[in-house]
C-alpha cells in the first residue's frame, strides 16, 4: 500500500532505503551516490534523488516519475536525469509531459535511453552499468560499480624501497578495477542467472523473489518472476556479502519466506534480508 514506511539497510558505507510488494510499489534509494532504482508511486523520499534508473515500465515501478519530477521542479533542484530501457522512452516521455500539462508547468529533466552494456558515470569513482533481465516487457537491471586502485601484479611482493625507486622513475604502480558494490535486478525470470552471472559476485545483490509454493510455479514462469525454487537451484553460486529479497507477492507473508530461507538455505540465511512490510 502507498505510505508504507521504508526499510533501511546498511552494508558498511552503503545504505539502501526502500519498499517493495509485487504489483503495488517498488522503489529504492541507494547512498552513496544517492540515486533511485525504480520510483514506485513517487515517495517523497526520492525528491532528493537527481538520478532515477527505471528497470521497466510497469506502473508499480514507474508511475511515480512525474511526481518526483514535479517535486524536484517545485523546489528548483538540479535538472533530473531519468534513465530507462530505450524501448520505453517514447511512452515515458508522453506520460511525463501529460502530467506537466495538467500542472501547467515545465519539469526540469532529461530522459536517457539505455541498452544492455551502457554505462552512466556518477562522479569520478562510481558508474552504473545496465544489463538485460528476463521479464515480459523490455527490462534492465543495474550494477553500481566503484573504481578502485590497487597495486599492479608486476609490483606485488616488492619492498618499499623498490616501489619508491619505480615510482621515482615515473612508473605507474597501480591499475584500476571496477568493484561491483551493488546489483539491482529489477523484475526478472530465472534466465537472468545464465545471461548475467556477474550478479553472483556483487557485494550486495538485490534480487526479486515473488512466489513461494509449488502451486505458484507456473505463475513464475508465465509472468517472468522468480520463484523460491529458482533461488534454491542456484544457491551454491551466491558469493555475495548480502542478499536482499524484495517484490514478494501479497499471497505470502514475509515470515513464510524467512522460514523457508532458514530451513532450506541455511548457508544463505545469515546473509539474507527479506524486504517486505519492514525488516
Amino acid at each position: 500500500m502507498a505510505g508504507q514506511s521504508p526499510t533501511v539497510l546498511t552494508f558498511g558505507d552503503l545504505k539502501v532505503e526502500g519498499w517493495s510488494r509485487a504489483g503495488e510499489e517498488t522503489w529504492f534509494r541507494v547512498s552513496p551516490p544517492g540515486l533511485a532504482f525504480d520510483v514506485g508511486r513517487g515517495p517523497l523520499k526520492l525528491a532528493g534523488a537527481r538520478d532515477l534508473f527505471l528497470s521497466h515500465g510497469h506502473l508499480d515501478h514507474a508511475l511515480g516519475v512525474p511526481f518526483v519530477l514535479s517535486q524536484r521542479s517545485l523546489h528548483q533542484l538540479r535538472d533530473t536525469r531519468v534513465f530507462c530501457p530505450a524501448e520505453i522512452v517514447p511512452a515515458l516521455g508522453r506520460l511525463i509531459e501529460a502530467a506537466a500539462a495538467m500542472e501547467g508547468v515545465a519539469y526540469r529533466y532529461e530522459v536517457f535511453p539505455l541498452s544492455p552494456g551502457d554505462r552512466v558515470a556518477l562522479g569520478k569513482k562510481m558508474t552504473v552499468e545496465a544489463f538485460r533481465t528476463d521479464h515480459v516487457v523490455p527490462s534492465l537491471g543495474y550494477h553500481l560499480l566503484r573504481r578502485k586502485q590497487h597495486l599492479a601484479p608486476a609490483f606485488q611482493g616488492l619492498s618499499r624501497q623498490e616501489l619508491a625507486t619505480a615510482r621515482a622513475a615515473g612508473t605507474a604502480l597501480t591499475e584500476a578495477e571496477d568493484e561491483a558494490l551493488l546489483t539491482y535486478v529489477g523484475d526478472t525470470g530465472p534466465e537472468v542467472f545464465a545471461t548475467e552471472p556477474r550478479l553472483f559476485t556483487s557485494r550486495v545483490l538485490m534480487l526479486e523473489l515473488t512466489f513461494l509454493g509449488e502451486k505458484l510455479r507456473d505463475r513464475g514462469r508465465l509472468y517472468r518472476h522468480l520463484h523460491f525454487e529458482d533461488l534454491v537451484a542456484h544457491a551454491p553460486r551466491f558469493e555475495n556479502e548480502a542478499l536482499v529479497l524484495y517484490h514478494l507477492s501479497r499471497r505470502h507473508r514475509p515470515g513464510e519466506l524467512r522460514r523457508l530461507v532458514a530451513e532450506r538455505l541455511p548457508e544463505l540465511a545469515p546473509r539474507t534480508h527479506v524486504l517486505a512490510d519492514g525488516e
